[in-house]
Order: C-alpha cells, then structure tokens, then sequence
C-alpha cells in the first residue's frame, strides 16, 4: 500500500508497505510509480508541485532511482518531524 497526502502543490508520500514475503518483486516501484503519476497527471499545466517523504534509515537508495533527492541538498535544508504522543 502507498499513501499520498497534501494540497495539490506539496506532497508527501507518508507510507509505502510491502509485506515482507512480496518485497523484492517490483511492488514498492509500482507502488511509488502509480503515486508519482497521479502527482503529475493532477498537476495543471505550467504547475509545480513537490513530492517529500521521510525513507527509513538504508532505503534512501530505492527511492533516489525515482529522483527523489536526500535532503539537505544546494535547494533544501534538513528534514524535519515532531512526534507527539499521548
């Protein structure tokens, strides 16, 4: 499963899960693939839109063949996030 959330001009993807029995086949870049393409085809022409997600330690490589970039980068500073619990 995958998960994209956001406005239209920022993204994130907040979630992709492959059961560890299906990794390796191809289903975490379909996943990423099919979020990806909907960005675009709901982007409007002339548009901007950003996708972001936080990669678990070690995974940064698989989605950099997407073009994502590992932040901070000469565009971005550091990632950030807050946990809150109750």
């Amino acid at each position: 499963m995958g998960r994209l959330i956001g406005d239209g001009m920022y993204l994130m993807i907040a979630d992709i899960v492959v059961a560890p029995t299906y990794q390796k086949k191809g289903i975490g870049s379909r996943i990423i693939n099919m979020l990806i393409g909907y960005a675009d085809r709901e982007l409007s022409d002339g548009g901007r839109a950003s996708i972001q997600l936080i990669a678990e330690k070690g995974k940064e490589p698989f989605y950099e063949k997407f073009g994502f970039k590992i932040i901070p980068h000469e565009f971005c500073g550091s990632g950030m996030r807050k946990v809150i619990r109750k």
